[in-house]
């Protein structure tokens, strides 16, 4: 399971407006985005608080001045890009589904790399694999909360993709997506490492302990704008086979006996 984006077209991140979808789909999709706007806002608007707080509590409490200039850079780092940190995340997820219907493309391979480089490189790959760790573990957990929406989802994005139902990995504003979108937006605010893995634990108290049930709302959402209207989720009950059958009656003139 990969957090790896979705790619560009050339001409800069996608958007709804000019993206080449039918006329019904972009209107789905322009409702499913402004209702995950709308849900996620407080929570988002509380996350910036709580991180530009706890940024603040962490400087003041360091116990040696180099921790302690740490987060102070990253306080006034953060503090300076604040205000774009939930634009961009919003961005982020408009771009992905903007692009539900391209094709989904591999990343070529990297050329190689010096010695001093290569070891330069496995440092940055290390920071990034934590991350992407994290992030994982993060949508894993929101995914196993919300599997019957998720299903749902997964069809009804299928529809509007033109394709069968999708993975989690693909579903646009599902958790993988989310989190995505949270590590580009990031890249933005040019924080350390270290300051970013608190934002994305953060991150995952404040805002995505609330995301199954906007996950729920996103499904109602879109069957209100007739995407598979009425579609439900039951569970498949296996029949015993005739062993088993026989099995159960032979017991039962066992007892009777």
């Amino acid at each position: 399971m990969s957090l790896t984006t979705h790619p560009n077209d050339g001409s800069g991140r996608r958007n709804l407006a000019t993206a080449d979808l039918p006329r019904r789909v972009r209107k789905a999709l322009d409702a499913a985005l402004r209702l995950v706007s709308d849900e996620l806002d407080p929570y988002l608007g509380a996350l910036l608080d709580e991180y530009e707080q706890e940024l603040f509590r962490l400087a003041e409490r360091a116990r040696n001045p180099g921790n302690e200039s740490a987060y102070v850079r990253a306080l006034r780092t953060f503090r300076a890009g604040r205000s774009d940190l939930v634009p961009q995340f919003m961005l982020e997820l408009e771009a992905g589904l903007a692009a539900i219907r391209s094709p989904r493309t591999s990343a070529p391979a990297a050329p190689a790399a010096t010695t001093f480089s290569a070891r330069v490189l496995t440092l940055v790959d290390d920071s990034m694999t934590d991350e992407d760790s994290l992030l994982r573990e993060i949508a894993i957990r929101q995914e196993s909360r919300a599997n019957l929406p998720l299903h749902l989802l997964s069809q009804r994005f299928g529809v509007l993709a033109g394709s069968p139902a999708m993975d989690a990995q693909r579903i646009p504003l599902g958790p993988q997506a989310v989190c995505r979108a949270l590590r580009e937006a990031c890249r933005e605010l040019q924080l350390g490492s270290e300051a970013r893995e608190l934002l994305y634990r953060l991150f995952d108290r404040v805002v995505m302990a609330h995301y199954p049930q906007v996950l729920e709302k996103l499904d109602a959402t879109l069957d209100q704008a007739g995407i598979l209207q009425g579609l439900t989720y039951v569970p498949v009950r296996l029949r015993p086979s005739s062993r088993q059958a026989a099995g159960r009656v032979q017991r039962r003139r066992c007892r009777t006996r």
